[in-house]
């Protein structure tokens, strides 16, 4: 579902990526860890095809992002692929969850009505009907975590980027946020998780971490 190959990624005299390669499977659930500035938020850039590669190739799915970057039309298919959690996948400012939420289904498909009420759904499932009309600023971390995955849950996105979704949260939350991805996981999902911790105890799953610009086991 995602593949690296030899990808080497540089930001001025820091070099983030050397020959960077890795493969996760469809239906894979993968935890990337590492330190702050790591690179793990660069990762997830590439993968959306926010920044390019500088070197080597990536794909999402069978799609090369370096050919899928020289259509506008092909760049965005790919992009309706992936559901994000955290990172540059924040929710957009001047909607409200509820509306959040319900365009990702309307991009995905579904017809305007059935996106709302999917959307109110979504919030009763993933305990935000309390925030459902409040706009992102006006409510928690973890309730901006929540609303990002049950987004990816109304695109009905194959592969889910979780940039950080629960570091820094309580033990609490840390666990709603890690079971809501586990069960889309079950559900079929490909899921990349990135953290400066160790990640949830998903099983089975892959664990990689970010050293020196690589991977290790």
């Amino acid at each position: 579902m995602i593949r690296f190959e030899t990808v080497t990624h540089t930001r001025g005299n820091l070099t983030l990526f050397s020959g960077l390669t890795f493969h996760l499977q469809r239906g894979g659930f993968m935890v990337i860890s590492g330190p702050a500035r790591s690179g793990k938020t660069t990762l997830a850039q590439l993968i959306a095809g926010v920044v390019p590669s500088q070197q080597g190739e990536i794909f999402v799915g069978d799609v090369s992002l370096r050919a899928a970057a020289k259509t506008a039309a092909k760049m965005r298919a790919v992009r309706l692929e992936i559901g994000g959690v955290g990172g540059i996948y924040s929710l957009l400012g001047e909607r409200t969850v509820m509306e959040n939420i319900a365009l990702t289904g309307e991009l995905a498909g579904m017809a305007p009505r059935s996106a709302r009420k999917s959307s109110m759904e979504l919030c009763g499932k993933y305990r935000l009907n309390h925030a459902a009309r409040k706009y992102p600023n006006a409510i928690s971390e973890v309730e901006r975590r929540a609303a990002e995955i049950a987004r990816a849950e109304a695109g009905r996105r194959r592969l889910i980027v979780a940039d950080a979704p629960a570091d820094g949260l309580d033990d609490s939350a840390e666990r709603f946020i890690n079971e809501r991805l586990a069960a889309l996981h079950l559900a079929g999902v490909t899921i990349l998780y990135l953290t400066s911790g160790t990640g949830p105890a998903v099983g089975p799953n892959r664990r990689l971490r970010l050293v020196n610009g690589g991977v290790v086991e």
